[in-house]
């Protein structure tokens, strides 16, 4: 790994021009997308395996911030929203930073980047109180990408904690490992801790949900449900599944029109809970996942085993419109 780092930080462009012609077929940008992500998910520890690994120099010319980011699917499978664990590149390729950090893309569509901004380091605060108590290696830090683009500025202060190299003076392979391991197991601390989510929220939101329950079980119920809701995981799962509640036997277009065309959840059957420490939690679109109507996928958040799809439709029978098993 550390000689595909060392070659990242040595032969990228230290002032990349823009549309000059060498950015297409360049070495340096294979190396972003496949190379080095090869080498970074050959040398993660198998307990903390099954991340998506993905780098980007540019979408067709040079990016003032080039990325090789990990990603637990858990917590997101879009480095534009989310947070994750991200090696990022200043400008001038003097520093090579292995961060914790945010998405900022989503956020600043939606906010701009002044109020992005803020909400950025609201959010690093935040999780930054959950993960310092358990870092060693890694540390709060200032980062300075020097990048002339608005989405170096918003890194910046996204930063949960994290490590500077100096590219002149670049760390061992054991040193490098060492903290990639750190990162990733704060990164699994912090998703199952509620990420940048208050206590008070994830506890409104079980108990409104599900009813009532401690603290840890509604973080694992939040973490939970960011898994159902993200975009990716439900349109996979729609396509491979369709749209028939697998509780009700319902389709929601059949009882509301057309207005309802489309509408059901993707419901993941693996309760977080179950998992062994370590354990990645698995996405095939059709093994690991149901498709259910809003009601029914409410209801099986609310029984003893939200795995036990056959226990709810024996919950649900009466109720179904054949009222067969």
């Amino acid at each position: 790994m550390r000689e595909q780092l060392l070659e990242w930080v040595t032969t990228f462009p230290t002032r990349p021009g823009y549309r000059d012609g060498t950015f297409e077929d360049s070495p340096q940008a294979h190396l972003l997308s496949h190379r080095l992500p090869d080498a970074i998910r050959a040398a993660i520890p198998i307990h903390l395996g099954g991340l998506i690994v993905e780098g980007s120099a540019g979408k067709g010319e040079w990016t003032h911030t080039p990325w090789v980011a990990l990603l637990d699917q858990a917590v997101t499978t879009n480095v534009g929203e989310g947070y994750y664990v991200v090696y990022l590149l200043s400008w001038g390729c003097e520093r090579l930073y292995l961060t914790i950090a945010q998405g900022c893309t989503e956020l600043k569509k939606q906010a701009g980047i002044p109020k992005a901004k803020e909400e950025l380091e609201r959010r690093a605060q935040l999780m930054r109180s959950r993960v310092l108590g358990h870092a060693q290696r890694l540390h709060p830090l200032k980062v300075a990408l020097g990048a002339r683009s608005w989405r170096g500025k918003l890194y910046e202060p996204g930063v949960v904690v994290g490590a500077q190299y100096s590219t002149s003076d670049f760390p061992t392979e054991n040193e490098l490992l060492l903290d990639l391991e750190e990162a990733l197991a704060l990164y699994r601390r912090l998703s199952m801790s509620g990420g940048w989510s208050a206590d008070d929220e994830i506890m409104n939101e079980a108990r409104e949900e599900r009813g009532s329950g401690t603290l840890e079980q509604a973080k694992r119920y939040r973490q939970h449900r960011a898994v159902e809701r993200q975009s990716g995981h439900s349109k996979e799962v729609k396509k491979r599944q369709g749209t028939k509640c697998k509780g009700c036997d319902r389709n929601l277009a059949d009882v509301y029109g057309e207005v309802a065309q489309g509408l059901i959840d993707a419901h993941h059957l693996t309760p977080l809970a179950s998992l062994a420490d370590g354990e990645q939690v698995k996405f095939d679109p059709v093994k690991d996942f149901a498709v259910l109507c809003p009601n029914c996928h409410r209801v099986i958040h609310r029984m003893d085993d939200p795995s036990d799809l056959q226990g709810l439709r024996d919950v649900v029978r009466p109720y179904r419109s054949d009222n067969s098993s």
